[in-house]
């Protein structure tokens, strides 16, 4: 496994609960580099919190690099120990064009980036995302598409990996069975980019 950077300069489109699904479920460790995220506090004996004035990041390997909603030199730091680029996002309108300053900051690094729209409720307005970030990029773009589900809340908010929660069995363990499989299908793309580097 590869180290993975999350980022997105927009707050709220689940950078943090992609990262603890990745951790809980597939054995990465964690970096968070965000003064106001939680992932440290919820796991403790796997993430390690890096402080806003350090200046630089550990060496790492097998680590999901949790960036908060900024632009900062350790986001160069982490990028340049990354094996792909996650920037997660929220087709509406508002986080489109966060997610827009995010591609231009990091367009230049020779690292694949993979676009994972979030709580998605109408795909068009995904594919309408896909061409806006294509125009300004000037590049094709791969956009995974993660439904509109409380399954990942509740699992953050339980601090337990779907994987989990899907394998307790019985109507509870049902109701977890599709976010499981989606989180699963992510896991395996994400190791199809890490793999080719």
């Amino acid at each position: 496994m590869a180290n993975i950077t999350i980022c997105n300069f927009k707050g709220g489109v689940g950078k943090s609960l992609l990262a603890h699904q990745l951790i809980t479920s597939f054995g990465y460790r964690g970096i968070e580099i965000d003064p106001y995220g939680s992932l440290a506090d919820r796991l403790p004996e796997r993430v390690e919190k890096v402080d806003i004035t350090a200046t630089t990041l550990p060496q790492v390997e097998n680590t999901i690099f949790d960036f908060g909603g900024f632009d900062d030199r350790k986001l160069d730091l982490a990028i340049e120990q990354s094996g792909l680029i996650l920037v997660p996002f929220i087709p509406t309108l508002e986080s489109v064009q966060g997610t827009a300053d995010t591609l231009l900051r990091i367009k230049g690094f020779e690292v694949p980036i993979l676009l994972v729209a979030n709580m998605v409720q109408k795909p068009e307005d995904v594919q309408d995302a896909k061409f806006v970030f294509e125009d300004l990029l000037q590049t094709e773009l791969e956009i995974f598409q993660i439904p509109l589900s409380i399954a990942f809340q509740t699992a953050i908010n339980e601090n337990r990996s779907i994987l989990e929660l899907a394998d307790q069995g019985g109507i509870k363990g049902f109701a977890y069975r599709k976010a499981k499989g989606i989180l699963e299908e992510l896991h395996s793309l994400i190791q199809s980019y890490t793999q080719i580097t």
